[in-house]
């Protein structure tokens, strides 16, 4: 899928597949290519605001860069303004005809004409082209910017819950902090003032109260009172001062957000993009005008050479010179103001748009200021707890009685318990012996005619209390009274006295289960369902057995009630059926109705007087009696059916009743629980939308350290080409030094050997000689180890020590090269290894020679020379190393770098002739219309002559574009193919070997012994042979694979296709996904062996400053050079005045005698060399004649010293360093014998050198 990439600054907009990216900085690296930005500085959004994921990438449409340097006050020049072009000069029209009665002329006016207006009409495509690039480049901008503005909306927006939350508790907590400060003596005073009971002290305090009357205030420590009173107003001032600054930030924070949206939509409601449309209108009014004049043209073309048609001709072509062409120029230069009106808006927006960013940047910055506050105003722990303790001082007498009364409400409880547990006990006790008692009757009685004896053994029940608690202080109801009206006498806080007031209350309030006890009575009914689980509780609970008389006196009432009403029902259905007889035949209604009352005993005497009084009317009033007393009894029981429906029914509703407020209440909770989800929801997405920015924070911030990382790293290659030019220096200065030791050495030598009577004194400066070389040579053992530690760790995969990360994959090409040079260097440390077995070879025959007090300094010399040879040829290898990497960077910074009529005769002759005339007229019209035809068929066939003459000049054209095109789809070819075999070897040099299946490419890493083994200098392996088989087997497959490389030099365009495709599959598959990966492990590997090599390096290096430190004033033997200081002795040959520098298998370096030298009174000399010439002994010169030999200087002569012919030797000018060596041998002493030694030492050393020394 295409995205377009927007960038900011430029207004550019680029089309990418997403596809091809594995992860987001490969999209950054593209765009950094496209547009110059480095990667580090692009910042990439949505067009939501949001920051761009590689997870939404392929799904997003549109993508928004921006430049992070635009937004830096001293970056401005970075948005380069378009150019405004040049003014356009419109040509005059054609106004010029050579006759105005040829109609050929007008039709040329018209050609030139219509010519000029289609010059026009492209010109005007082309400003209109340009005018439309330029709005869209507009459009681009103003896209960027509102995506910048809602991507500050959106990080403003997801510290806002945050900030409105810190003020709802910052509000309160600065009031009760002021309240605090300014009253916490108050509340002191108060607690000092109110005693409290002192068993209640000891148990809140865990300690033994001093005082008999305890107050409040011992329940606090009075120092971190005293000390949390005085840090309370800092604390509550700094406390007030981080919220006034973050007030006050958040304030212009939001401030600066309305000025920027404000200042935005003013941009978006002056912006130029209204008039996009005004050139491509513009641009068909002139189109319409051209095809006018075309049109036009089109027409005369079609005149003949007729008097109307040229009128006609010349009137249109004045309407052309009035209205058209005037119409035309107008139009073009109206073209010309758009396309400028558009540059400057372009222009404008575009500094506004860099405006806007800075805007937006400080922005950013003052959210991140007010980010950083709230999260310091929420750590604020200290002044927290300065204010918890004044805030205990103020609670005081509400946690006194709050203890209080948790210590009777336990009370009350253990003692309800005892109770409850007892009348448990002894009802049961009752049961078990009411039981024990039936079961002896029952044995007495039947159960001893069968069955076992009498088993007096009933189960019992035996309650035991567990799990008691320890003792609270033993206060009751009054002791939390008497407190509380101690509070209210004196000025306490009101809200603290309501507490406390409420806990009093809360005291008097039945438990759960009593108030669903209480409860259990309805409608006259007991609901043992909610008596709870046991009605064991409701025992020794005078407020529940009130409750209970009380609702059974109501229900007795009921019942009365009830009866009472039956009873007159009963009269009233009686009533009712002597009003329906016909008439009583014993005696008259009225007396009977009077005589009657309310009760059953009336009703049954009257009754009896009727059965009295009229024997004959008795059956029918019994059968009546009968009937009614039926009815009746029918009647009670519908009426107590009727009274158990209504009392189902009203259980029912009650039942859905209490269903329902269950439901309200679990609706209510869900309500509840869905508000907590979504505040937590929010919260979390606060937290999600924080982290985003963190993260993305820390990539912008990872950007700028890797930029600074370059920089850094420029640095220090500077510095360490300063330290390496100062290492040099330092050496030269440890030479001196080395030298100088030496010389005071020999000092003591011939000290002692001269000077026998000062033997202890000799002996202590001996002493201080070998301690100075013995911590001299445990400095050198131990710079030798890490020197030999460094070099044996130089692995195969090793590279330079570099810190570049852009330059990565650069550098990866010259690993290889590395790896070959860090395995000679271990060839060189095994030679430095049998060099090392000779010296100590050499230093065991010198052991034995010398005597027991020389012997230790002679080892000590000869270990600090030992070590001294071999850090000068490790440094000389280290430097040649660096020089190799300086050249390989070169080689890499090279390597980069790509459309009238006569009336006479008679009558029957004007007939006729008129007649001729006609036919004349006729002809002649044909004829012209003839030669009109042919005319338009002549300019038919020009144009399309010239129509061919293009299409030719198009198709040669093409030819030779086809044609260069073929020669550039070659090149890509073989530059495809060399590419993919350069990569190729470029994996295998860096120990990977490349292997291909099935069209598949596999990439694996070769193990270290084969790469140790794939030298190409050691013909000595066996198996070099097959691996130069294997490459030539490799060559000779890549020379038929080189026939694919000419695929387009086929005429047959199958074939072609064929090849084509075969090119691909085979030659032009290469995983550059692969590739990349490994090469980016590989520098990952280069890197981490490249800092560990620097530390190394940089440890050896102070280690050499060191070594070079002290080896600056000692005496070189080896390897002489300018600078050196030497130690120069007479030799056997002393008439030649032959003086010798004295060495170690460095013969034949002579002293040139100056006067300073004073040699003859000498028996040594010490002198800093500062010239060494080179010299071979010629003994032919001395055959030429006398006058030619006697010319010689002595400067020129070669011989000097009589030495043997082919013989190099050196002349080496140098001056004393130190005057002051004595001048005659000790008493009885010579030179002889030591110069011998060395002079033997040297012929034994290089037999060829000749004899003298």
């Amino acid at each position: 899928m295409a995205l377009q990439v927007l960038i900011a600054h430029t207004g550019l907009r680029l089309e990418v597949d997403t596809a091809q990216f594995s992860i987001l900085d490969d999209l950054k690296a593209w765009v950094s290519r496209k547009t110059s930005i480095p990667p580090q500085h692009i910042v990439a959004l949505t067009p939501h605001g949001r920051t761009v994921k590689f997870t939404s990438l392929h799904t997003e449409k549109e993508m928004f860069i921006y430049d992070i340097r635009i937004s830096s006050p001293g970056n401005a020049n970075l948005i380069t303004p378009v150019p405004a072009p040049k003014r356009y000069v419109i040509p005059n029209a054609p106004n010029t005809i050579d006759d105005v009665q040829s109609i050929s002329s007008w039709q040329e006016l018209y050609k030139e004409r219509r010519n000029w207006a289609m010059r026009l009409v492209e010109d005007c495509g082309q400003m209109n082209t340009t005018t439309l690039a330029l709005y869209s480049e507009i459009d681009v901008i103003i896209k960027c910017l509102d995506a910048a503005v809602a991507n500050l909306e959106i990080s403003i927006k997801t510290i806002e819950p945050k900030y409105n939350d810190l003020k709802k508790w910052v509000t309160p907590a600065l009031e009760e902090h002021r309240t605090l400060v300014e009253n916490w003596e108050q509340y002191l005073d108060l607690a000092r003032n109110t005693p409290i009971s002192p068993l209640m002290v000891k148990f809140m305090t865990r300690q033994e109260t001093k005082k008999s009357n305890p107050t409040l205030e011992d329940l606090i420590e009075l120092d971190t009172a005293r000390k949390a009173g005085k840090l309370a107003p800092t604390a509550h001032r700094r406390f007030s001062d981080k919220a006034n600054q973050l007030n006050n930030t958040a304030s212009q924070m939001y401030r600066s957000l309305e000025s920027l949206i404000a200042d935005f939509e003013k941009l978006m409601n002056r912006s130029a993009l209204g008039h996009s449309t005004d050139s491509a209108q513009l641009l068909e009014d002139i189109e319409a005008v051209v095809k006018q004049m075309d049109s036009d043209y089109r027409a005369a073309l079609g005149y003949g050479n007729t008097q109307r048609d040229v009128a006609q001709a010349s009137k249109t072509a004045s309407v052309h010179t009035e209205h058209l062409v005037p119409t035309l120029k107008k139009r073009v230069k109206e073209m010309d103001e758009l396309l400028h009106y558009a540059t400057d808006a372009r222009n404008s927006i575009a500094s506004e748009s860099a405006k806007f960013m800075r805007y937006v940047t400080e922005i950013t910055s003052l959210h991140n200021n007010v980010k950083s506050q709230i999260n310091v105003l929420n750590q604020s722990v200290d002044d927290m707890t300065t204010f918890d303790y004044l805030r205990l001082i103020h609670q005081l007498p509400y946690m006194y009685a709050a203890f209080v009364s948790e210590a009777v409400r336990r009370r009350e409880w253990v003692d309800k318990v005892k109770t409850d547990s007892s009348t448990l006990a002894n009802e049961m006790a009752l049961f078990q012996d009411e039981e024990s008692k039936r079961r002896r009757k029952w044995q007495k009685m039947i159960g001893s005619m069968y069955g076992p004896d009498l088993d007096t053994n009933v189960m019992g029940l035996e309650v035991n209390l567990l799990g008691e608690d320890k003792p609270w202080p033993a206060l009751t109801k009054d002791d939390l009274t008497d407190f509380v009206q101690l509070l209210q006498e004196q000025p306490v806080d009101q809200s603290v006295l309501d507490d406390v007031l409420k806990l009093v209350q809360e005291l008097d309030n039945p438990t759960k289960q009593q108030s669903k006890r209480l409860k259990a009575f309805k409608n006259g009914s007991i609901h043992e369902v909610a008596l709870g689980r046991s009605g064991l509780m409701i025992r020794g609970d005078d407020d529940l057995l009130q409750s209970l008389q009380e609702d059974k006196g109501k229900l007795e009432n009921k019942l009365k009630t009830a009866e009472s009403r039956v009873r007159r029902l009963e009269d009233l259905l009686h009533r009712q059926s002597q009003a329906s007889r016909p008439g009583n035949l014993f005696q008259p209604q009225g007396p009977q109705q009077r005589e009657r009352g309310n009760s059953g005993s009336s009703i049954r005497s009257s009754r009896f007087d009727d059965r009295r009084r009229s024997s004959d009317g008795i059956d029918p009033l019994m059968r009546r009696i009968t009937q009614l007393e039926n009815e009746l009894r029918e009647e009670k029981q519908r009426s107590s059916r009727l009274q158990q429906e209504l009392t189902a029914q009203s259980d029912h509703h009650e039942n859905i009743k209490d269903l329902l407020e269950n439901m309200e209440a679990l609706e209510r909770e869900f309500v509840e629980e869905r508000k907590n989800l979504e505040n937590e929801i929010k919260t979390l997405r606060a937290r999600l939308d924080d982290t985003e920015d963190e993260i993305e924070q820390f990539d912008e911030s990872r950007q700028h350290e890797k930029a600074g990382y370059v920089v850094r790293v420029e640095e220090l290659e500077a510095e360490l080409e300063q330290i390496n030019k100062q290492r040099q220096d330092d050496a030269l200065k440890a030479q001196g030094q080395v030298e100088f030791l030496r010389k005071e050495t020999r000092i003591q030598r011939e000290q002692q050997e001269a000077l026998e009577q000062q033997v202890q004194s000799a002996q202590e400066e001996t002493q201080d000689v070998s301690r100075k070389l013995s911590v001299a040579e445990e400095a050198l053992g131990d710079h030798w180890q890490a020197l030999k530690r460094l070099f044996t760790e130089l692995l195969p995969e090793a590279a330079v020590p570099d810190n570049f990360v852009d330059l990565s994959d650069v550098l990866l090409t010259q690993a290889g090269t590395l790896v070959e040079k860090s395995r000679n260097s271990e060839a060189d440390i095994d030679l430095l290894k049998t060099k090392a077995e000779h010296f100590t070879a050499t230093i065991a025959e010198l052991r034995e020679q010398l005597a027991e007090k020389d012997t230790k300094l002679s080892e000590g010399e000869m270990k600090a020379v030992h070590l001294r040879e071999n850090l000068a040829e490790e440094k000389a290898k280290v430097i040649a190393l660096e020089q190799e990497l300086a050249d390989g960077r070169e080689q890499l910074t090279e390597l980069r770098a790509k459309l009238s009529d006569g009336e006479t005769g008679p009558e029957a002759l004007q007939t006729r002739l008129e007649e001729e005339e006609k036919k004349v007229m006729a002809l002649t019209e044909e004829v012209a219309s003839k030669q009109s035809h042919v005319g338009s068929l002549e300019e038919e066939l020009r144009m399309f002559q010239e129509k061919a003459e293009s299409l030719q000049g198009k198709m040669s054209n093409l030819n030779s574009q086809y044609e260069h095109r073929d020669e550039k789809t070659k090149d890509l070819t073989q530059r495809l193919y060399s590419q993919n075999d350069r990569m190729c070897r470029l994996l295998e040099r860096v120990g990977f070997a490349i292997t291909r299946k099935d069209g598949d490419m596999t990439v694996t890493k070769i193990p270290r012994s084969e790469r140790n083994a794939q030298n190409p200098n050691d013909s000595s392996d066996p198996g070099s042979s097959l691996r130069k088989s294997g490459t030539l087997s490799r060559v000779l497959g890549d020379s038929t694979d080189l026939e694919l490389l000419y695929w387009l030099n086929n005429s047959d365009l199958q074939a072609e296709n064929e090849k084509y495709e075969a090119f691909m599959n085979k030659i032009g598959n290469f995983d550059m996904e692969l590739f990349s990966e490994t090469v980016y492990r590989r520098i990952k590997e280069v890197e981490h062996m490249a800092r560990k090599w620097q530390r190394e390096a940089r440890s050896y290096r102070e280690k050499a400053h060191l070594l070079q430190k002290d080896s600056h004033e000692k005496i070189a033997f080896k390897h002489f050079k300018e600078g050196d200081l030497a130690l120069f002795l007479p030799t056997r040959n002393q008439q030649a005045g032959a003086w010798a520098a004295f060495n170690v298998g460095f013969p034949h370096y002579f002293l040139r005698e100056q006067d300073a030298h004073r040699l003859r009174h000498r028996e040594w000399l010490v002198a800093r060399i500062s010239r060494i010439q080179e010299r071979v002994v010629d003994l032919s010169k001395s055959l030429q004649p006398s006058s030619e030999t006697d010319s010689i200087n002595d400067e020129e002569n070669d011989n000097p010293f009589q030495l043997s012919d082919g013989l190099r030797w050196y002349l080496i000018d140098a001056f004393e360093d130190k005057p002051g060596a004595p001048s005659t041998p000790g008493m009885g002493k010579s030179t002889v014998a030591a110069n011998t030694v060395e002079a033997t030492a040297n012929i034994h050393t290089h037999a060829t050198g000749g004899k003298e020394s």
